[in-house]
Formats: C-alpha cells, structure tokens, sequence
C-alpha cells in the first residue's frame, strides 16, 4: 500500500515537472532545518524540528499563550487554543525561538521568549515546489507552492496550498487542507509591502483524549495508536490570518516599520474526551465535552520609527513603537456529559447525547502599548540596549446571567540589556526584562473551562557568554531567572492564580559544522522549577509544577560529506529526565530517551532540483507518557513511526 500510493503521488509530481519549462530557483529541495539552525534553542524549517524549545514551550513556559509571537521581527497576536502549528507551512518558511543573546536584538524583548516567523517571501524568480510525503498509519500529504514575479524587481506574487490526510498515532483520521498567498511589492527603491492571506480547514478531527488519574500514579499501558474516543466526537476547525507589513525608508537615517494583522480561529463544532478518575485496572469515567460554535479572534500591530545614526566605531539606533490588539472570544457554553465508567481501551462504544445548547460568554481584551528604546554598538567593544513601556490593559468578561467583570492594568515595563566583547571569541551578555504576559485558557476540567486566563506580570533575568569555537561553530550557556504568578485549580475548582512560580536554571547550545560534511545541534537544560504561596504552605499542592522537566538533553547530527555526492544521514537523540505528573509531587513520569535515524538523497530530476528524505522516529519504540501541560492530564508520546518526503522544485 505505501509503494503504491507513493509511487502514484510521486508520478503526479513528476508529471508536473515535465510540464515546466522556466528555469527553477531552489524553494524546498534545500529544505534543511540542521543547516538553517543558528544554534540548538529551537528552529523549524517545514515539517522539521529541533533544539531545545518550541513555538509552544520555552524555559518551560508556552511563547503562544504569553503573547510573544512575531512575524518578521513584528508584534502579532496569535489565537491558538489548540496547541497547533503556529500558522501553515505554505505561509511560513521558518520559525525561531529566541531567547538569551539571541533575543537582544529584538525591540523590548519578552520574558517568556520570542517565536519569530519568516515568511516564504517571494523574490524575483519563478519557481514551483512540490512537496510529497508518506508516513505510518497511511498518513500522506501533497503541497505544492509557487512563486512568480509579475512585475521585473517590483512585485511577486506566492502561493500555495497542502492536502494533508492526518492519521494520529491516538487512532484519529483528521483532513487538513491549507492554502496561502504572499505577496511582494516594492512601488519605488524606499518602500516594500508585503500583505498575505492563510487558511486551514480541519475535519474529522477526534482531539487528543485527556487521562486523569484517581489518585498518585501513572495510567495503565493502553494502545497507542487505538481510538479510544467516541467515533462521534469529531470536531470541525477553521483557522484564518492575514495581513500587511510596510517596511519604508523616510529618509537617510530614519525607518518606519508597519505590521497589522487578523487572526481568526473559528470552532464549528468542537468536543473534548475526559477520561476522569482512571483506575489501575483500567477503568475510567469518560466525560464528553461538547462546545458549540465558538470564535477566538484577534485584530492586532505595530508601529515602529526607528532612526540611525553613526559616529566612527559607534552606532546609536533610536526606536519609537506603539503596539496594540482587541481580542474577542468565546468560551463557556458547553454541555458537559459523563457516558459513565468503563475500560478505557477496548473502546466501548455509546450513542451521541442529545446535547442541550447553553448561551456563550464572551471575553474581550484591549490593549495598547507605546515603548521609547535606544541600542548602543561601540564596534568590537560591546552593545546594550535600554527600553521603556507603558501599557494600557483592559479587561471585560460577559458570562450571562452574571455581572460583567471589568479589570484593568496600566504598569511600566522596562528593560534592559547589555553584551561585552571580551576578546574576538567571547561575548558576556546578560538582560533584564519585565513583561505583562497571556496566561492561556483554562483547562476542559476546571468550572472555568475555555475562559480566557488573565494577563499576569511577568519578570526574566538571564546572564551568559558565548564562545565562537571555530568559524560558524558557537557555544552558548546562559543562566535564567523567570518570575510569574501560578494558575491551578481553587477549592471552588476554578483555574486561577493561586500563587507564584519561579523558573531558574542552566542552558546550554553548541551548533556549527564541526568538520567537513558533519554539522552538530546540541543542546541542554537544567531546570529548577519552585511554586510558591498559601496553597503549598497547606500542603494542598507540591512545590514543583507538573509536567516541567527538570532536565532535557537534545543532540541532532548529520553527516553528508562532499564525496557522498548528494547523501546524508542523520540522527536526533533526546534525553528526558523523570517529571511530577501529580499536583502532590508523589506520581512521576520516568526518564526516558528517544532515538530517530533518517538520511537524506539530493539530486537533480529532469534538470530540477529535488530531494528524498526517510526518518524513522521512535526507533526502538519506546513507550513513554507525556503531560499536556495546558490541560494537565496525561496522553501518549508516539510510536515508532516513518516518514518519507519527497521535494521536487521547478
């Protein structure tokens, strides 16, 4: 069934290329996140991930749900309940989490770290890429992207789309289709705009069930790759961004920067699989969450002046920004059934309740934010930057039948940061930053569920050096410090601040091409994870926060010399150490390691460029449970599961 279906898929994008004549311009054949990588914190290129942090989790911390996601160096507003993708690949060509040295050269700088994404801009050639791959559990999936220039030097035009047939290793059968347009127009040698659209369907989507145990222990072993849900819980998303971005240069010494955006999530039906209460025998009562139609939508921007201004070895760069979004969000609503108890795996299938509809609350978020900043580099002595908020936050939250909730917050958030060159290898850096952050939403089991969780401040300090170890090969440890309140569960089962939470620790990344044909992404964390406040001093909660993991160790190689003309092979090994998974500190997920093994074949094809890429993930096929953190239930890590692409650009 894979040669089959690969092969007719293979011939398609063959076919295609025949089809094409123009002269083509690498877009996905080069396709290589270990060679886009700057150092291990986290880097994704594609379909492809590695370093220590992802869009979602940063020093243990989600950069999604705190608000600190950019596109092109720009404030975006992201809505994202789902913990999905940060948006699609046919709109982004990379993203990258910045945190330490990396993030100073970003304008007021986040404590919780900051997802930048690039665009797949298109620039000046014509080029299409098709992109097919086949996975276990007949996954497959087309995408294909162009670019074309319309106007010589003036304007291009990209497009795009993917058909994505999912087949979750949880046992669910999701369709995803995707399209995207990004467009380049530059009117005259001092101006460039840069709108772009992005949509994604999702049906028959069965959300990763949540298991919550009866009391301090792991759940039993059950299938991995086994629906355990209900077959009528299926749920229907749609998911759409768009906007601008001007990039203008008004004079000589001075810049403008404008980006605005709009970020729609839109639930037409939606369920959630609670497995509440399980047993060591198996057994657990599962509750059904139904949500009607519900909308997470964001309008959001920045304005940014910036102005530069040179003397000799130094160079002063003046910024005035202004930032901004209303949100608008549904929550609430939902019927909430309990089929009753049973074995969790077989599945024991029931009818769909007649759910009953209940009125929505709405929550509604304003906020702006204007900022003065000033960058200092005195050329190989060192840089700093210095930094100055004022945010206005405003708050309402309409639940029927109740009085409207009004909150507001005005602080100043400063920051500051400052890098010594010491000699022509090693840099000392370190930073100050405070933050008025997302708290995310609270989780389907609290009495809350779905309500969007207060903006809470936020305060980072972090201090390292960096060592360049030979040319395009750098070291960096960093030392951090994160202070933010802490949400849990009330006595009244309310997800909501109960206390305070400190995140110190140890990071360190070595990253480069360490010898002909051999590149290395290494990476590691040391965290100490502390809660703190009355809800510990009674001993009704632990003092570590679930699911943080005290250690994490992340090693990606390849090796692909000259000689191998075109071959590659590669490797990704991560050690996890063992993690509180109970609110008393008494259940822990063991210590467990991870191995995928892939290899990679550059070639030409009908004069293309084109590439195949095989990986088997999971090698040894460890079982292993993980904690979803934003629901605080356990789920599964994967299975042993194989991937193969094949890139075609023409």
């Amino acid at each position: 069934m894979f040669l089959t279906r690969f092969a007719y898929w293979g011939v398609f994008a063959c076919c295609v290329v025949v089809g094409t004549t123009s002269p083509a311009a690498a877009q996905r054949a080069n396709d290589n996140v270990l060679e886009s990588a700057q150092d291990a914190f986290g880097t994704t290129v594609g379909d492809e991930s590695i370093g220590l942090y992802t869009s979602r989790d940063v020093r243990g911390f989600d950069p999604v749900d705190a608000g600190n996601v950019r596109i092109e160096g720009l404030y975006f507003d992201r809505q994202a309940p789902n913990r999905s993708e940060v948006l699609v690949n046919s709109l982004v060509s990379s993203s990258a989490v910045r945190v330490g040295l990396s993030a100073q050269s970003y304008l007021f700088p986040a404590p919780t770290g900051i997802a930048d994404l690039s665009l797949r801009m298109p620039r000046g050639k014509q080029v299409t890429s098709a992109v097919l791959s086949y996975g276990a559990y007949s996954r497959y999936a087309l995408e294909i992207n162009s670019q074309l220039p319309l106007i010589e030097d003036r304007l291009d035009i990209g497009f795009g789309g993917a058909y994505v047939h999912d087949d979750g290793f949880d046992g669910s059968t999701p369709v995803h289709l995707q399209g995207a347009v990004v467009a380049h127009w530059r009117p005259n040698d001092a101006i460039e705009v840069i709108p772009f659209w992005s949509r994604k369907n999702t049906d028959g989507w069965s959300t990763r069930p949540n298991i919550y145990t009866e009391g301090s222990y792991l759940p039993p072993v059950i299938p991995r790759h086994e629906m355990i849900a209900q077959p009528w819980s299926e749920s229907v998303l749609r998911d759409s961004n768009f906007g601008n971005i001007v990039n203008a240069s008004l004079t000589d010494n001075w810049r403008l920067r404008v980006g605005t955006f709009r970020s729609l999530v839109q639930r037409k039906q939606w369920h959630s699989n609670l497995f509440q209460n399980t047993r060591p025998d198996g057994t657990a009562e599962h509750v059904v969450i139904y949500f009607p139609g519900q909308s997470f939508g964001s309008y959001s921007g920045e304005v940014r002046l910036s102005g530069v201004y040179t003397a000799g070895a130094f160079r002063h760069t003046f910024h005035v920004a202004g930032r901004g979004r209303y949100v608008e969000r549904d929550f609430n609503g939902a019927d909430s059934r309990n089929l009753g108890r049973y074995p969790i795996s077989p599945r024991t299938e029931l009818p769909r309740p007649a759910y009953v509809g209940r009125p929505l609350s709405l929550d509604r978020v304003k906020q702006g934010t204007g900022g003065l900043a000033y960058e200092g580099i005195w050329a190989g002595v060192g840089e700093m930057s210095i930094g100055l908020q004022k945010t206005a936050y405003r708050r309402s939250l309409a639940v029927p039948n109740v009085a409207t909730t009004q909150l507001s917050e005005n602080p100043w958030l400063p920051n500051a940061t400052l890098a010594v060159h010491a000699t022509k290898d090693w840099t000392i850096f370190g930073s100050y930053t405070r933050g008025l952050e997302e708290s995310g939403q609270a989780p389907n089991s609290a009495t809350n569920r779905g309500e969007g969780l207060p903006s809470i401040r936020t305060t980072q300090v972090d201090a390292g050096v960096r060592y360049v170890i030979a040319p395009g090969v750098t070291a960096v440890g960093t030392l951090f410090e994160i202070k933010k309140p802490y949400l849990y569960f009330d006595t009244a089962n309310l997800f909501t601040v109960v206390g305070n939470v400190r995140h110190s620790g140890f990071e360190f990344s070595l990253a480069g091409e360490v010898a002909e044909g051999l590149r290395v992404v290494a990476g590691a964390v040391l965290l100490k994870a502390r809660i703190s406040g009355p809800i510990v001093d009674q001993g009704r909660l632990g003092h570590v926060p679930i699911g943080t993991t005290p250690r994490f160790i992340r090693l990606d190689v390849e090796y692909g010399p000259k000689t191998w003309r075109g071959f590659s092979l590669d490797a990704q090994f991560d050690n996890r150490s063992s993690r509180v998974s109970s609110a008393d500190n008494i259940a822990r997920i063991p210590q467990r390691n991870l191995l995928n093994l892939g290899g990679r074949y550059r070639f030409k094809a009908l004069d293309t460029d084109a590439s195949l890429r095989v990986q088997v993930r999971n090698v040894f096929d460890i079982y292993a449970w993980d904690i979803n953190v934003s629901q605080l239930a356990y789920g599964t890590e994967e299975p042993r599961r194989y991937v193969a692409t094949l890139a075609v650009d023409f």
